[in-house]
């Protein structure tokens, strides 16, 4: 049987596989995007179909598929593996094979923890009295069995140590009961230890991958608190990061190019019943860079559509900057007559919520029709509330927005746009506005990053390899004495298999002992000088090629003067004369060079 990680090499291409990541723009035989390891405004990520790597030369960071799924999702190789083999299509019984070799992690015994206790919970909702009674309630609000099984919702019964007991018995240690929220303790050192979730409805969180995370409890009793009862933050779980229902939504997302914000899980599950599929919930935290930036990866389309009370106007306030950030065109649905996604799409249906979504409105004329609304735009002090208000949003704008929205508000208030600009202009953002938050934080990031420095060397190197078809025409402009010792062996090789294989235009042998050492490395110089050269004739290239080897060589002759120029104030203080004359004889001859 072959092995599996060739099996997913031969039917998986990087580039379709970064794809569902990075937005990607052929550029040669490449293709390039925004790296979605750092943030960048220029990409600097280069993918090769050919070479079936991909590279970031502003972050470093990159490698094959397995690599970059490792990196992107944040995940081992083994589980890596498992994420590939399920795209392409093959057996999960081999994958699982790697993940015995591999051994299991702290967050394996986490996630098999939060798998068992959602069986648990969903036993308790299809077969006990009370878990019926829930399932008529789940009917009530207008959620159908097979959404119920999609989404696994369960129920915690009423009782003390159900769920402990049955974890235990299942071999779940008790600290992981603990860390995971799945019990509170009285008295760690003795057994007064008890289920946290009691007489709840039941929502399991998923992460990107589908596996659970987290849970967050609905109270079934009028008078029991909080209403939602969350997970708290773990190994696994991290409420910045994670949207609910993103596992589910995902590919639909990408299909649709856009994306719907809501609040909550029911807001998520019946829109989905109905077929608006491409949609997430921020659930139980406010929308945060992370997990704006985490969507960036697919789409760059949004509507929100959040609760239509005060602090749902809010936080569609708060998302629109944060996604403003990243670059988001953010619609905005807030007409459902004081009624959230859910209950509205459970008393209209769901086409009335497609089409609502639909004819969604531009967030800024959306804020500014609002504003107007709230303000007396007859009175100085009713126009100045209103700009003070769209002052941050302006402030961040591209050029081409800012005029198209400065042209608007100026028709609506009856203001000259000079005036408008002039303010724009002299507006400085809050300190705590996330565009500022952002760029101290990006700043810092820059400052901490290490950039992937390719210098002369590598540039040949990345030449000699992406080129081989000019090998004899640059040839006589390279010199082994250009090189350092690993430098010198490569080119020996080129000689030696560029002369036994002149016919076939020096086809390099990557298999080689010598290259074989280097080959990662080799591919990623061959990566940056595809995309820095692919404007560049075989002439110019040749050309370039003894510019760079003119370099190098004088970078080479300056270090080894600064060498002997150290040596020779040390012969001088030593009083060393022989030693003095035979260093000064050197430099002498360094410098004529």
């Amino acid at each position: 049987m072959r092995d599996i990680v060739t099996e997913i090499k031969d039917r998986l291409d990087i580039s379709d596989v970064v794809s569902q990541y990075v937005q990607l723009k052929r550029a040669g035989h490449n293709f390039k995007g925004l790296c979605p390891f750092h943030t960048e405004k220029t990409p600097s990520f280069v993918v090769s179909p050919e070479k079936q790597i991909c590279h970031c030369f502003g972050c470093n960071k990159g490698g094959d598929i397995f690599g970059f799924v490792q990196e992107v999702e944040s995940v081992t190789f083994a589980e890596a593996i498992k994420i590939l083999a399920d795209r392409a299509g093959l057996k999960i019984e081999e994958s699982d094979k790697v993940l015995k070799k591999e051994g299991k992690t702290e967050k394996d015994e986490y996630f098999v923890a939060h798998e068992l206790a959602c069986e648990f919970f969903e036993k308790q909702l299809l077969t006990t009295n009370d878990g019926k009674k829930v399932l008529e309630y789940l009917y009530s609000r207008g959620v159908k069995d097979e959404t119920i099984k999609e989404f696994r919702i369960g129920f915690s019964p009423d009782s003390y140590d159900a769920l402990y007991t049955e974890l235990l018995k299942s071999g779940v240690k008790k600290d992981v009961l603990i860390k995971s929220g799945f019990v509170s303790v009285k008295n760690i050192s003795s057994d007064q230890i008890f289920d946290k979730f009691r007489m709840r409805l039941m929502f399991p969180i998923f992460d990107s991958l589908g596996r659970i995370c987290g849970f967050g409890g609905r109270a079934l009793k009028a008078d029991q608190m909080p209403k939602y009862l969350n997970s708290p933050e773990d190994v696994i779980y991290s409420k910045s990061k994670v949207l609910y229902g993103f596992s589910h939504a995902k590919k639909y997302i990408k299909e649709s190019n856009n994306v719907v914000f809501v609040e909550g899980y029911f807001d998520v599950i019946l829109p989905y019943q109905e077929g608006v599929k491409n949609i997430v919930a921020t659930s139980g935290t406010a929308l945060t860079k992370e997990q704006a930036k985490m969507m960036s990866r697919i789409t760059k389309n949004a509507v929100t559509s959040f609760d239509t009370d005060s602090a749902g106007f809010e936080a569609t306030r708060r998302a629109y900057e944060i996604l403003q950030i990243e670059g988001f065109n953010v619609k905005t649905v807030f007409a459902f007559d004081k009624k959230d996604p859910a209950d509205y799409v459970h008393e209209n249906g769901g086409d009335a919520f497609k089409e609502a979504v639909t004819s969604a409105k531009d967030f800024i004329s959306f804020y500014m029709d609002r504003l107007i609304k709230d303000f007396d735009i007859n009175t100085f002090d009713g126009r100045k509330g209103v700009m003070n208000l769209l002052m941050p949003f302006y402030k961040v704008m591209t050029p081409t927005d800012r005029d198209f929205y400065v042209k608007e508000l100026a028709g609506k208030i009856s203001m000259g746009e000079t005036v408008l600009y002039d303010e724009i202009d002299s507006y400085k953002l809050p300190k705590d506005h996330p565009a500022r938050q952002s760029f101290q934080a990006n700043s810092s990031e820059e400052s901490s990053l290490k950039k992937f420095e390719i210098g002369v060397y590598e540039i040949i190197l990345g030449i000699i390899f992406g080129y081989p078809h000019i090998f004899g025409e640059i040839s006589s402009a390279l010199d082994e004495d250009a090189f350092d010792e690993d430098g010198k062996n490569i080119y020996k090789e080129c000689l030696n298999q560029y002369n036994s294989t002149r016919t076939r235009e020096g086809k390099w042998d990557f298999e080689s002992e010598v290259f074989a050492h280097f080959k990662a490395d080799i591919g990623v110089y061959v990566l940056y000088v595809e995309d820095k050269y692919q404007d560049f004739s075989d002439v110019a290239i040749a050309l370039e090629v003894k510019k760079l080897v003119d370099k190098m060589k004088q970078s080479r002759r300056n270090n080894f003067l600064k060498e002997v120029q150290a040596k020779i104030k040390e012969a001088e203080k030593s009083e060393d004369k022989d030693l003095l004359l035979k260093l000064l004889q050197e430099q002498q001859i360094l410098l004529s060079k």
